[in-house]
């Protein structure tokens, strides 16, 4: 990338960028439309929503146990199955749930077609801008790529002049310029 000064006329200035710079990475932008998916996924739950108590029956505890793989025996009172429970280091009997969620995605994309003003203040893509005297030019700075022929296609452009650092100073030099 080298640094270039760009002088454009006013209309230029107001108009739509040239082709080879209306990308994303250069000084447009994509804009984006977004749209709801539905998506299923699974994850591991308790089991039972509840710790066996007194409250539950012997059936409860015992599947509760059995899916614990705590041992007891098939006389034990409520109290004694209980008892075994909580003595019995266990982990929580746990399953896997399907459930839906939404997220978004992007729908659309859209490369936008700014113009050269838009670029300068909407982004701040482009240096600040300079006009002469009489408020028919416009001289911005901006970096641009040698190797893929953007500079060449830029200076190709009617209404825009390309200029080197030190082309840019003389040029100022030679009217009265002032920041918008």
């Amino acid at each position: 990338m080298t640094n270039t000064y760009l002088i454009l006329t006013k209309a230029k200035w107001e108009s739509a960028l040239p082709s080879k710079l209306k990308t994303a990475e250069r000084l447009s932008w994509n804009e984006y439309t977004y749209k709801d998916v539905e998506k299923t996924a699974t994850r591991m739950v308790d089991k039972y929503d509840y710790t066996p108590s007194d409250d539950n029956t012997k059936a409860e505890i015992k599947a509760y146990m059995d899916d614990c793989d705590v041992d007891y025996s098939s006389s034990d009172t409520k109290a004694e199955l209980l008892e075994k429970l909580m003595v019995e280091p266990h982990s929580v009997p746990q399953v896997e749930e399907e459930y839906k969620y939404t997220t978004q995605e992007v729908d659309t994309t859209t490369l936008q077609s700014p113009t050269w003003k838009e670029c300068a203040f909407k982004h701040g893509k482009l240096g600040s801008p300079r006009w002469n005297k009489d408020n028919t030019k416009v001289l911005v700075k901006y970096e641009l790529a040698i190797a893929d022929g953007t500079l060449d296609q830029v200076k190709g452009v009617s209404g825009i002049t390309a200029l080197s650092h030190g082309e840019a100073i003389a040029e100022m030099q030679k009217d009265e310029w002032v920041g918008e």
